[in-house]
């Protein structure tokens, strides 16, 4: 039989269909998508079948938990206001596909204080930069500005109000509702989730007023958000999968997270440490006027460093080694990946494994430098910046 394909199903825009498409829509559309599991006929005449038997059976569905059937239906939502860390955490849940605001391309906004101090640190950085790299034709104008922004807003709240375009399933959304009710009801010493916790609050209200919440499509599994944690140290090894910890500011972190074929987790330093950009670490005044501001803003600044677990296979690594190690990504996401591909390798090297060898054969060829130094890869549009090159930038 010949392969055949039918669009039964498509993301829109448009608003008069969006404003049409009500909740027992999507819980109905997975009542069909289950009826494919269990009957002969075809899709055209399941459509056809009884609708009250179709909503029993998406009512049935729900209690015996094969919410799979309900996760063909794809929402988009438009957040205005998101505090970041929230962002964070459902970014961290990898069902989505998400376009956020970047604090590397535009100017971020807080608190008044905040406000002022970012505009301080953006002049210090840009002047900073120019100053280190005066005859760099790779940093433009237009390139030192986006620089500057990026350790700027180090100094700027987690809970800074952010705008994304964020996509997930109708299940995901429904346990996305779940999980924050989850949060809301945990009894915790973690001074981030208590604060978390009105904006939580604000958040689920957000959701429920999508229309889209059904009762029973719930998470049965004890999942939760699975970003924060009180512990996340495990100890740490390199073979075929991979665990390792780093210390990283949060602002790494909403970036590594986006690579979704990796599993990132978080817990809190006993002491308040942050990320100090390498561009100023040379200079003692400016070390100690930017921990002074820092610590001055907020009890959780996104360059606060807080412990990091990432976990994944060698395979989905070396994806990450293609997007994480050049000119063009944030300085600290670079330095976090160049060091973990150093431990890997001396992890390999020393292993008895003649399978953990293979792998060391196949990584050592990533270590050289930013990807144009990769076997057979093709930069479209090459820096010729040397440091960025070789991994060694201070911004």
């Amino acid at each position: 039989m010949a392969i055949s394909a039918k669009v039964i199903g498509i993301t829109t825009t448009n608003e008069e269909i969006i404003n049409e498409t009500t909740l027992q829509d999507l819980e109905i559309n997975g009542g069909y998508a289950a009826n494919i599991c269990y009957t002969q006929k075809s899709y055209d005449e399941i459509l056809k079948e009884d609708y009250n038997k179709t909503v029993n059976r998406a009512e049935a569905n729900k209690l015996n938990h094969h919410h799979s059937v309900f996760g063909h239906d794809y929402i988009s939502l438009y957040f205005e206001g998101i505090p970041k860390i929230i962002a964070m955490l459902i970014n961290n849940e990898q069902e989505y596909n998400t376009s956020e605001k970047s604090g590397r391309y535009t100017t971020m906004y807080g608190t008044e204080k905040e406000n002022k101090l970012y505009n301080k640190w953006y002049t210090i950085f840009q002047k900073e930069i120019k100053n280190t790299y005066p005859n760099e034709p790779y940093l433009t104008d237009t390139m030192i500005n986006k620089k500057a922004k990026e350790n700027a807003r180090y100094l700027l709240s987690i809970f800074i109000p952010t705008k994304m375009k964020y996509t997930t399933s109708f299940r995901q959304l429904n346990y996305l509702y779940n999980f924050t009710e989850k949060m809301l009801n945990e009894k915790t010493n973690n001074p981030l989730k208590n604060e978390l916790k009105p904006y939580l609050e604000e958040f689920k209200n957000t959701l429920q007023s999508t229309g889209y919440i059904s009762n029973g499509i719930t998470d049965y599994r004890n999942r939760q958000f699975s970003l924060i944690k009180d512990n996340n140290t495990f100890d740490e090894h390199f073979s075929r999968s991979y665990s390792v910890n780093y210390d990283a500011s949060f602002v790494a972190l909403a970036d590594l997270q986006r690579h979704r074929s990796l599993d990132y987790s978080l817990s809190l330093k006993d002491n308040k440490e942050y990320f100090i950009p390498p561009i100023i670490r040379n200079n003692k005044d400016l070390v100690k006027e930017w921990l002074k501001d820092i610590s001055s803003i907020s009890n959780f600044p996104q360059g606060l460093l807080i412990n990091i677990n990432e976990t994944g296979k060698y395979e989905n690594f070396i994806l990450k080694l293609y997007e994480r190690i050049c000119t063009a990504p944030q300085l600290e996401v670079m330095q976090i990946t160049k060091e973990t591909l150093k431990k890997y390798l001396e992890a390999l090297k020393h292993s008895k494994s003649i399978n953990d060898h293979r792998i060391y054969e196949e990584l050592i060829n990533y270590s050289k430098g930013a990807p144009c130094t990769f076997n057979g890869f093709v930069c479209n549009s090459p820096c010729h910046f040397k440091e960025g090159i070789s991994l060694t930038r201070k911004v």
